[in-house]
């Protein structure tokens, strides 16, 4: 129960379908409902605001990513949620598999990679495609499992590992069952496939083998490391992609301006989309003991979610933050990307393959718009489209 009197329950399931699906919408609720707000059917809190996540990124001592809400006892543990000093020993590994030098080796490659996918559509019947499966899907799956080496060809096992795990970050409902039920070949295959000998040479899961052949890792966490690769490097880059395509063809001026110089601002357009409608409705974090947050006493072991979808458009922090704006100050600005220790390990990588297929697009396309009403996906921790109809134009 709740250590304060002042604490807000929004009356409404914060998992329910219609929420999930709309999260903009109902955890914009939560946000202006109070600084932390209480679920008493879930006996948990969430924060909507810019403020409040940061801080709760910024102290992990008070705000723990260990033994977060909705924990799933049994499965194998994600090594990046554990706290420091553990948590640095197994990202130092992760963040040298995926380093700057890495990338530049792959730069080529994504660029390349995009500029294919992109002509490839030009020619589409009336100029129609599916932003989701046609570019952003396609893009992500072409060049992603390359970069880490997947062995298997079925790379579509990626897509559907990701929306798994992702929905065994929340309450065991209804769509948690469904995702389980559905997932079980899926989990079958990730066990094989994780293994040393199925991942190609070169590639980022192979260099988590050979740092635990230096010692940096145990070989049992490195196959937890590529796990995690399997599960967390795909999904929210393509609905990042999506959402961001989306936002570009809601605000026509917007992709122009991304035309007029794409130097300039295809990272501001990518960085914008992240904060406009970020991909990850949610991390976790546990308060480690009794704190206060706003005048709302939160009690120990509380389970906190930080809520990033409508702190990206919070507006005590973004001048006309439902605005998708790409000359906004938001680069290193925005938390979407997470903050502080337990920031995306994989930030570098989704901001090279975003940066590379907008300003793929922006050098062959005049102009993209909704050729339909998009269908968004049902997962209760990341938000973006099974289905983006959009009508481009060559250049």
């Amino acid at each position: 129960m709740p250590a304060s009197d002042s604490a807000v329950d929004t009356g409404f399931d914060w998992f329910s379908p219609e929420v999930i699906r709309d999260p903009q919408k109902y955890d914009g609720m939560i946000r202006e409902a109070g600084p932390v707000v209480y679920s008493p059917q879930y006996d948990v809190w969430a924060t909507g605001r810019h403020a409040q996540i940061e801080l709760m990124m910024r102290d992990w001592k008070a705000f723990s990513s260990t033994r977060p809400a909705f924990e799933e006892v049994g499965q194998p543990m994600i090594l990046l949620s554990d706290d420091p000093p553990d948590h640095q020993r197994v990202r130092t590994v992760i963040s040298k598999g995926m380093s700057p030098a890495v990338l530049r080796r792959m730069q080529d490659a994504f660029e390349q990679a995009a500029d294919q996918i992109v002509r490839s559509l030009l020619d589409a019947p009336d100029g129609i495609i599916d932003g989701h499966t046609d570019l952003a899907k396609a893009y992500v799956l072409t060049v992603f499992p390359d970069a880490i080496g997947l062995g298997d060809n079925n790379r579509e096992m990626l897509i559907r590992f990701g929306h798994a795990q992702f929905n065994m970050f929340g309450p065991k409902n209804e769509i948690y069952q469904q995702s389980m039920d559905e997932a079980f070949e899926v989990f079958e295959w990730v066990a094989v496939n994780c293994k040393r000998d199925m991942v190609q040479p070169g590639g980022i899961c192979m260099a988590m083998y050979e740092a635990a052949d230096t010692g940096a890792v145990t070989q049992e966490e490195a196959e937890i490391l590529v796990r995690t690769l399997y599960s967390a490097g795909s999904d929210t880059t393509i609905y990042s992609l999506g959402n961001t395509l989306r936002a570009l063809a809601e605000f026509p001026d917007q992709y122009q301006l991304l035309r007029s110089d794409i130097d300039e601002f295809s990272v501001r357009a990518f960085e914008e989309g992240i904060r406009y409608d970020n991909p990850a409705r949610f991390t976790r974090r546990r308060a480690t003991g009794t704190v206060d947050v706003d005048g709302t006493e939160l009690p120990e072991d509380a389970k906190i979610l930080l809520l990033h979808m409508p702190g990206g458009r919070d507006p005590r922090r973004w001048e006309n933050p439902a605005a998708y704006d790409i000359t906004r100050d938001v680069v290193n600005k925005h938390l979407g990307l997470g903050f502080g220790v337990h920031a995306c390990v994989g930030a570098r990588v989704a901001r090279l393959e975003g940066v590379s297929l907008l300003s793929a697009l922006a050098r062959h396309v005049r102009s993209i718009e909704l050729a339909g009403e998009p269908e968004v996906t049902t997962n209760m921790a990341v938000h973006g489209h099974e289905k983006l109809p959009l009508r481009i134009v060559p250049a």
